[in-house]
């Protein structure tokens, strides 16, 4: 009936209507937005590569490792949004040796520092909402061969917790996944504990 029709397409809109999400080119970004383009009105998908052709979701091309570029893009979009996912992540890989600081730098900006610049201007402009950190078990047991990406993921914690405090009237949700079958573990070529498929993992998140 036409109300059962209205009632279907209104229930997959109902939770949130404006959604922001990075990391959007591949793996779990990529899922999260094919997820939500049927149940948000529009997506913000950002990425260094979005490739999306759904009528309600924008790409942003942008690099995370960009601090300014990311700042201009909080400052000057003008929607307020009802879901911001955080899922923006890279890895230098497993290694025993010494990370230079040029790669360290650059692991930090797209992992953590992204995240402060581009909710700067956003968050001010949620009444109400969900903030969603993808974060890591790696932020809890540190791996010594990836320093980098533990660091950058236990300060995601940090920076969630007090976010949390900061602004009670919004709902700050920080997600720490295990191994999921994705472009960047595949490059790990050691057993990987309770290693998840994709669209499991998607689905817990």
């Amino acid at each position: 009936t036409p109300f059962f029709d209205y009632y279907v397409n209104y229930t997959k809109k109902v939770l949130f209507m404006k959604v922001l999400i990075t990391g959007a080119s591949r793996g779990i970004g990529k899922r999260l937005v094919e997820y939500y383009k049927d149940r948000a009105d529009i997506i913000y998908a950002l990425a260094r590569e979005p490739k999306f052709n759904y009528n309600n979701v924008k790409n942003i091309l942008i690099d995370l490792s960009d601090i300014e570029k990311v700042r201009e893009f909080s400052k000057n979009v003008d929607e307020k949004f009802d879901l911001i996912i955080l899922n923006a992540g890279v890895s230098i890989g497993h290694s025993k040796s010494w990370i230079n600081y040029e790669e360290f730098e650059w692991l930090f900006k797209i992992n953590f520092l992204s995240i402060h610049a581009l909710l700067e201007d956003l968050v001010v402009k949620m009444d109400k909402g969900k903030i969603v950190f993808i974060s890591s078990l790696a932020s809890i047991v540190a791996s010594p061969t990836s320093t980098a990406y533990s660091a950058s993921k236990r300060a995601i914690n940090s920076y969630a917790d007090s976010l949390r405090r900061l602004y009670p009237n919004l709902s700050v949700i920080n997600i720490l996944p295990g191994f999921i079958d994705t472009d960047m573990t595949r490059k790990n070529n050691f057993h990987m504990p309770f290693l998840m498929s994709l669209d499991d993992g998607v689905k817990e998140i």
